[in-house]
């Protein structure tokens, strides 16, 4: 028997984008986040892009990017964050286990860089300024960590919090006093256990966990990307659901849904989110292709597709 259509919006989606990024080499972008002068920058396996956000994907202007010259090479998870009138940008080599760490100002100066051992996976900041970063694991590693530093003295990473058997993934600052950071249980693979913890941030401590995998209301299925939003945290997984926890760890809501696999990252503005996609889609001849593109919806229950 022929199997029914995916319930997807696999079309070139030109009308609904924000920003359209093939056209620019942003090749598979995986965060964004918006500067004091409400433009969008992108970071993404082909560089940094900063661009003048128009009503649509093709009024979109570039004004600024640091290209990767062979984006093939990147690692993914580049790091995009906006900080007091600075830029912070990482990226690494898939091959080079290393990741450079550089601070932009917003007309695009260089103005610090440094080189990090492993793959950084996620960096967050919190308002004091105090950094946090966690790496991809390595082979043969069974510890992972999330290590922090401070904006006025970026290079001096210390180890902050460390497990064994498990992976510290996608993380963000939930206040001055709280990280949420996503849990794998390792081996990663597709059946790894995971969830969400609770890290003090005062004396390094795991203060709690909610969550569990799965695909149902309020489990998660390898997130991408964590945010806090008023006093709600939002988690985008690969289910491509943007799913709403209270500070205790209960469902709430799927606050947006896009299709599976497309969304890398996410930031907010206002009450919707912003979010880098990549995947393959059709264009109006009806022919595949891979396509880079930040499209925003809004966080009150917001579909691509109806449920089905």
């Amino acid at each position: 028997m022929p199997e029914n259509p995916t319930n997807t919006s696999d079309h070139q989606r030109l009308e609904e984008m924000l920003c359209h990024l093939t056209p620019h080499g942003a090749a598979v972008p995986y965060n964004v986040c918006f500067d004091s002068d409400h433009c969008l920058w992108v970071a993404s396996k082909g560089g940094l892009f900063k661009f003048v956000v128009g009503s649509s994907g093709n009024q979109s202007k570039l004004v600024f990017h640091f290209k990767n010259e062979f984006p093939r090479k990147m690692a993914p998870y580049t790091q995009v964050l906006y900080f007091n009138s600075k830029i912070i940008y990482v990226c690494a080599e898939e091959k080079s286990d290393l990741s450079v760490f550089r601070i932009f100002s917003l007309d695009g100066t260089n103005e610090h860089e440094h080189i990090i051992d492993g793959k950084v996976q996620s960096v967050a900041i919190s308002q004091n300024g105090d950094l946090y970063m966690t790496k991809q694991p390595t082979n043969g590693t069974e510890e992972s960590a999330i290590w922090r530093s401070h904006i006025d003295h970026p290079m001096a990473w210390e180890e902050f919090c460390s497990t064994f058997d498990e992976c510290f993934q996608s993380l963000c600052v939930y206040d001055n006093e709280t990280l949420a950071v996503a849990v794998v249980l390792s081996p990663v693979n597709l059946y790894s256990k995971q969830c969400i913890k609770w890290v003090a941030t005062k004396d390094c401590r795991i203060i709690g966990s909610f969550s569990a995998s799965g695909k149902d209301n309020g489990q998660i299925f390898f997130p991408r990307c964590l945010q806090k939003h008023g006093d709600s945290l939002l988690i985008l997984d690969k289910t491509g659901r943007i799913q709403k926890f209270t500070r205790e760890g209960h469902f709430v809501e799927i606050s947006a849904k896009i299709d599976d696999y497309i969304g890398n990252g996410f930031t907010i503005r206002e009450d919707e989110a912003v979010i880098a996609c990549s995947g393959i889609v059709k264009d109006e001849k009806g022919k595949t292709m891979c396509d880079d593109w930040v499209e925003n919806i809004r966080l009150d229950g917001s579909r691509w597709t109806e449920e089905a």
